[in-house]
């Protein structure tokens, strides 16, 4: 998966947030783009990918590229690859949840941040549906 933001303008500003869940042996690599044009003063570029595996036998792969061709600009980028952290399912349990419990509680969590930027609640609420029925399978 590719996001991509282009900045011509002058103080124009991106900010990439994507998040990818992996279980069973799923693969993926998440490419952010965000490139700053010449004469793009003052751009402001932005991007955070997280991918988080709930399976030992899945993969995945963060990439954030910067391509900047403009001095007086504002560009960053956070990337993050991981499991389910067992501290949080741990604490989550002796507050009387089940394990599984626990695991959607973090997940839902983790893709919030994606889910709740969603303009229309239709949209959010079917999404939140797909999200359900595949952590259900």
């Amino acid at each position: 998966m590719t996001t991509r933001a282009i900045h011509f303008g002058k103080s124009s500003d991106s900010n990439m947030i994507t998040r990818a869940v992996m279980r069973d042996g799923a693969t993926a690599i998440v490419n952010g783009i965000t490139k700053i044009e010449k004469g793009a003063t003052k751009a402001n570029g932005e991007q955070t990918e997280k991918v988080l595996m709930l399976s030992p036998k899945a993969r995945g792969d963060a990439n954030p590229i910067l391509l900047i061709d403009e001095d007086d600009v504002t560009a960053g980028h956070a990337t993050s690859v991981g499991q389910v952290n067992p501290e949080q399912v741990y604490y989550l349990m002796s507050r009387g949840i089940t394990r599984a419990e626990a695991e959607r509680l973090i997940i839902y969590g983790f893709l919030d941040p994606v889910v709740s930027e969603i303009p229309l609640e239709a949209i959010r609420s079917q999404l939140q549906l797909l999200v359900e029925r595949k952590l259900g399978q």
